[in-house]
């Protein structure tokens, strides 16, 4: 039975991305962080900034790729490697552009729904064989302006919806690590 090992936030890396709605997964990592109280760290060698959290005994890291969105896969694939962890051991968190703003469902496998930082990973490893957490961003109206929509912030009142969602993925992601039962953490998120 798979259990997380890695929990990856995607964003973009620069202070001028931080809060965008592309960066919503690398938002939330530092939320995690700051929930758990742990700094994360630049680790050069691994492309990455990552912290660990023990959570039920179990030793989990917190990453986030010092990298832009459609370049995560390489980070990932470093840290997997240098930890000896397995892809579906990862859960990645990303924004998504099919959902409202504030909804939020797990994932396994599949294809990339067109989200370049997932189309990275799955190149990267040849494999689509992992979690996915999606937090929904919302879409603009016109296909034209989804670039834009993606590296700007979200509205206030988006941006309440999603970080009040938002604290139901820790109760989740909880459920998840503590039962190894990836069934009970979607049953439990998908119910609120």
């Amino acid at each position: 039975m798979n259990t997380i090992k890695i929990i990856v936030g995607l964003g973009n890396i620069g202070t001028k991305f931080i809060g965008s709605r592309h960066n919503i997964g690398s938002d939330y990592i530092n939320y995690l962080a700051n929930y758990f109280k742990i700094k994360l760290k630049k680790i050069e060698k691994l492309r990455s900034y990552i912290g660990f959290i023990n959570l039920y005994n179990k030793k989990i890291i917190l990453l986030i790729p010092n990298s832009f969105v459609n370049n995560s896969g390489k980070s990932i694939l470093l840290t997997s490697y240098f930890y000896k962890i397995t892809l579906n051991n990862i859960l990645i968190i990303h924004d998504e552009l099919d959902f409202i703003p504030g909804k939020i469902k797990f994932k396994y496998g599949g294809g990339s729904g067109g989200h370049n930082g997932l189309n990275d990973i799955i190149k990267t490893f040849n494999n689509k064989l992992f979690y996915r957490l999606r937090i929904g961003i919302g879409h603009p109206i016109h296909k034209s302006k989804i670039n834009n929509f993606v590296l700007n912030k979200p509205t206030i009142i988006e941006k309440k919806i999603i970080y009040f969602a938002m604290k139901n993925i820790i109760n989740a992601i909880k459920i998840f690590i503590n039962t190894n039962s990836f069934c009970k953490a979607m049953n439990y998120l998908h119910s609120k």
